[in-house]
């Protein structure tokens, strides 16, 4: 049989689980999809099965997330985005930053970890998963400013955390130790990088989306449409990881944003336009779909027994640092907004922060030989199918509890 056979019996057999959980699920509303994706990638794991399609950190970042980053962004509601744009910066610029100090310095000491590793775990695990929760809040009709909260912090955040990944494991390459980071001259060099690399990602895309919607705005050909749409997605990406050493999922955010066919709402769209969002719903839906049983089948059941108390104590360590820094910033936060947040929603925006694919990405991607590999990727497996998991599974009780959502809506 030859590679490409196997690969797509691979695809055909994640896809054929998906079918069946779907099917178990589909009225079931206090199931999330995505949860139970991964449950059952996790049992074909247990069970000694594998798929011959291995889970690497260039499949994620570079073909996978590109999909699910931009769906999201020409999905999203821009004028609410825009009301609780406020929200999203200091979640994003104080509140990540800050959850990562939190987190370091804790971890130190739960884990055993030093100081720079651990502030590197919580890097790698803090950015939250927006597909997972959104789909969840897609099935029970959920209020739409919470919704787009959440998701418009996903999507800086995960732009965010990865451009401070890369600059600290680059900043370790380079010295050769962990220690070596700790200089105030290393820290000055690396916050510098961040706010280049990640704001020169953010504003190429901005650019590139908007000559796009130029462009999209004078075709009425579908086709044509979906191809541009694939240009500036993979185009922008490349164009600002590959060739000018910036953020690329931060440039898919921005070009995303400004290309959408957003006006006044998407009933605006033009029939082309509806068409063609509607391929790369398709493409979205397939992508996670795919992610999630694989994340869910690479997990080392030995591994993951052998350090259940890490892991668990990470996972429960990470709720508490999200609760720690959502609580304050958002009520400080509604002190100067005219449309404030209730207690009852923060609840779900704790809640709601899972950890699935840009951590699963970024432990994968760590170089060999760096201090801790093993068992940060296990942590990070671990934290990964918790999160989506338990988290997930009890989502859907948590919003009907709060009067949040609506199960007949999905």
């Amino acid at each position: 049989m030859s590679g490409f056979t196997s690969l797509l019996l691979s695809v055909l057999g994640v896809f054929a689980l998906a079918l069946v959980v779907r099917l178990v699920v589909r009225n079931q509303d206090r199931v999330a999809f995505a949860s139970a994706l991964v449950f059952i990638g996790v049992v074909v794991s247990a069970v000694g099965l594998s798929f011959d399609l291995p889970l690497t950190d260039d499949l994620i970042l570079t073909i996978f997330l590109p999909t699910i980053i931009f769906h999201g962004t020409t999905t999203i509601d821009v004028q609410e985005l825009w009301r609780n744009t406020s929200l999203i910066v200091v979640l994003t610029v104080i509140g990540l930053p800050l959850a990562v100090v939190i987190l370091g310095v804790v971890g130190s000491v739960a884990f055993g970890f030093p100081l720079l590793v651990a502030l590197l775990f919580a890097t790698i695990i803090l950015p939250t998963d927006p597909a997972a929760v959104l789909s969840i809040f897609d099935e029970l009709d959920v209020a739409e400013q919470l919704a787009v909260t959440i998701e418009g912090e996903s999507l800086l955040n995960d732009g965010v955390a990865i451009v401070i990944f890369s600059a600290v494991v680059a900043a370790f390459e380079a010295s050769g130790s962990v220690a070596a980071l700790a200089t105030p001259r290393s820290l000055v060099g690396i916050a510098g990088d961040i706010a280049l690399v990640g704001g020169g990602g953010l504003v190429l895309g901005m650019v590139v989306g908007y000559l796009a919607h130029i462009a999209m705005r004078q075709l009425d050909d579908r086709m044509s449409i979906l191809l541009l749409t694939v240009l500036v997605t993979y185009g922008s990406f490349l164009l600002a990881e590959h060739f000018l050493g910036v953020s690329g999922i931060l440039a898919v955010v921005g070009a995303g944003l400004l290309m959408g066919a957003h006006e006044e709402t998407h009933h605006k769209m033009s029939t082309s336009e509806s068409h063609v969002q509607e391929l790369w719903t398709t493409a979205a839906f397939l992508v996670t779909t795919m992610l999630y049983v694989l994340i869910g089948a690479e997990i080392r059941i030995d591994a993951f027994i052998e350090n259940a108390g890490l892991v668990v104590s990470a996972a429960i360590l990470v709720v508490v640092v999200r609760a720690a820094t959502i609580y304050p910033l958002v009520t400080g936060t509604n002190l100067i907004r005219g449309q404030p947040v209730p207690l009852y929603c923060q609840h779900v925006m704790v809640w709601g922060g899972l950890h699935t694919v840009v951590p699963v990405a970024l432990v994968l991607s760590l170089p060999q030989g760096f201090p801790f590999r093993e068992q940060l990727q296990v942590m990070v497996f671990g934290v990964a199918v918790i999160s989506i998991v338990v988290q997930g599974l009890l989502m859907p009780p948590v919003l009907t509890r709060l009067g949040l959502g609506d199960s007949s809506g999905g």
